[in-house]
């Protein structure tokens, strides 16, 4: 379900509306509390995007673990980055990703993305 709100939030509402729900701009989150607890998340919010139609991309996806660790008590950051300017131009110049205790839960990715802004919990 919080795949869905994410997505319909994202083509809906405008960010001022919903940004908060997200964290507050900081630079890290805490050391992870309960790996087996993130793992479980992920794989779920993973999971869930296999089985619902369309195209559940990395924001959606980062916005349902942020969200889901957040209810459970774990920091975590959300992490918005772009490419560097010469590797621009098409959808993958910009990502978003899930770190818990420095490590990538979600969203992971081959590139490198200059960080633009986290938001942590």
């Amino acid at each position: 379900m919080l795949l869905i709100l994410a997505k319909s939030l994202i083509h809906h509402v405008p960010l001022r509306w919903w940004r908060r729900s997200l964290g507050r701009v900081d630079g890290l989150c805490s050391a992870m509390s309960d790996r087996v607890r993130v793992v479980r998340v992920s794989n779920a919010v993973i999971r869930a995007t296999q089985r619902l139609s369309g195209d559940y991309v990395c924001l959606p996806r980062a916005m349902a673990v942020q969200w889901m660790l957040g209810r459970r008590g774990q920091s975590s950051a959300l992490v918005f980055g772009v490419l560097p300017g010469e590797a621009r131009g098409d959808i993958h110049a910009l990502h978003a990703w899930v770190e818990c205790g420095g490590q990538v839960v979600i969203g992971g990715s081959d590139l490198t993305y200059y960080r633009s802004l986290t938001l942590a919990r």
